[in-house]
């Protein structure tokens, strides 16, 4: 953009001595001082602005205010348009100075020329092209988020009504908030809460918990299960859906600069924009114990998604071992499982259309299913924290069946609901099967019976059951186990 600013101020500068010639056609001295000028005015604002814009893009990364960076993003190719455009009057109207007599400024229109055209295909056109891509980093990276919360302050948690009342009880004043959660200016009153959760809780005097709390029925959409009563620790889920604001996950305080670009290259020169969005999700739904997620990835599993999945063939499936290494640095702590879910993830998200990850990222299917960790805490049975633990550790094979064979239907602009389905259950019952549980009482309940025919039917094809099975720990399909009612001992 230097480049930009040089042509236009050497533009400006040489139309300030710009002698009178010969013209093509004859307008009044006072019109030709009014291109001239009109056109140094255009010229001289547009660069201005946009030395603002460029230094404010540069402060909010630098100081990693993330969430107004990203915002500023999303609305950077209609301000690109806007000056191609004035760049554009501004060179029409100095072409119109020089035919009527300012024939002098030829390097004038040389130099704005340049810098408008610059414009246009360096910045304007590639700003439209990654739109897409942008509007994906802010839902992948501003997505409902899962927090480890003390079990005592799940009393507090709650719908939006509830979150708001807190919100406006706790003192405001004691909560720091990092650069990234900074939701930057705007234009009118944005609706939500700004705060973090885990700093209102903090703030939450626990004296107060009989005026304050919540009953137990209201918390479920909001707090996992675990169906351990002395459990130290839970997991709220909350976002837009709790009355939050959106805004990027702390997560990009351990993310390189490089990778939260809004055309992000690794350092050896590769695209990035799957390890950009994988990255802003895995920031997001971890959960309390990540090192026991479930996910036995091989060469015949892979090769098997890639083949016969919805979006095969997979071109970007080359890049498996560049992502492995990546991921490993990045998250090697967590195990072997977690990078091979975490490659897979990245990858996926290159090879599938920007529209298709728009719809599964706008129907939160990135998460768990709270709805499905709801409907087996209240089953009865015997069994029931080992059983909600396999919900929670088969939640990441849950999570890549549902974007590999993701039924086409899925749009972005109108969510179907009987589509917008994961495969949670299923995971669920194969995992308990592979780690040789009984049949659990609930199974084949009326209810679980149909929450598990519409996550099956929210698959595409039939492809899905064998990877699904190997991921989890079984060495084949069980016969019979998506029948209705479902033969457990298959």
């Amino acid at each position: 953009m230097k480049a930009g600013f040089v042509s236009i101020f050497a533009f400006a500068w040489g139309c300030l001595a710009a002698p009178v010639n010969q013209a093509l056609f004859h307008v009044s001295q006072r019109a030709q001082n009014g291109f001239l000028w009109s056109s140094i005015g255009l010229a001289v604002l547009t660069a201005l602005l946009q030395g603002f814009v460029t230094a404010l893009s540069f402060m909010t990364e630098s100081s990693n205010y993330w969430t107004f960076r990203f915002r500023i993003a999303r609305i950077e190719p209609w301000w690109w348009t806007i000056v191609s455009t004035t760049l554009l009057v501004s060179l029409v109207l100095i072409i119109l100075s020089f035919l009527a007599g300012n024939n002098s400024e030829a390097i004038s229109i040389l130099a704005l020329s340049t810098a408008t055209f610059l414009t246009i295909v360096q910045y304007m056109i590639p700003s439209w092209r990654s739109r897409q891509f942008v509007e994906n980093r802010w839902l992948a990276w501003t997505g409902s988020s899962r927090t480890s919360i003390q079990a005592s302050k799940a009393v507090f948690c709650g719908d939006k009504a509830q979150w708001a009342h807190l919100a406006r009880e706790v003192r405001l004043s004691n909560i720091q908030s990092t650069p990234s959660d900074w939701y930057g200016w705007r234009l009118w009153p944005m609706r939500g809460i700004s705060e973090d959760p885990t700093d209102i809780l903090r703030n939450v005097d626990i004296n107060r918990s009989k005026t304050l709390g919540v009953e137990a029925r209201n918390q479920a959409r909001s707090v996992y299960s675990t169906g351990e009563d002395n459990a130290n620790s839970v997991s709220l889920l909350w976002g837009e859906h709790q009355g939050f604001r959106r805004r990027v996950s702390r997560a990009t305080s351990s993310m390189p600069s490089y990778l939260l670009q809004s055309r992000p290259f690794t350092v050896d020169g590769y695209v990035g924009d799957g390890l950009c969005l994988a990255m802003g999700i895995l920031g997001r739904n971890k959960g309390l114990q990540p090192k026991n997620l479930v996910f036995n990835m091989s060469r015949a599993v892979s090769t098997a998604m890639e083949d016969f999945g919805t979006w095969a063939p997979r071109p970007n499936k080359v890049l498996r071992s560049y992502y492995m290494y990546t991921l490993k640095g990045q998250y090697g702590g967590l195990g072997q499982a977690y990078v091979d879910a975490a490659t897979e993830l990245a990858l996926l998200l290159m090879d599938i259309p920007p529209q298709a990850t728009a719809a599964w990222l706008k129907a939160g299917m990135e998460q768990q299913s709270i709805i499905s960790n709801e409907e087996i805490a209240e089953a009865d049975s015997d069994n029931k924290a080992e059983e909600l633990k396999a919900n929670y550790e088969s939640s990441y094979v849950s999570m890549i069946m549902s974007l590999n064979y993701m039924d086409t239907r899925m749009n972005a602009w109108s969510i179907n609901e009987k589509l917008a389905s994961r495969p949670d259950i299923i995971c669920t019952g194969l995992l308990l099967k592979a780690r040789g549980a009984n049949e659990p009482p609930w199974w084949n309940q009326s209810s679980i019976v149909e929450a598990r025919n519409a996550q099956m039917d929210a698959l595409e094809g039939n492809m899905w059951k064998e990877p699904m099975a190997l991921l989890l720990g079984l060495t084949h399909w069980p016969s019979g186990f998506e029948k209705s009612p479902s033969l457990w001992a298959g």
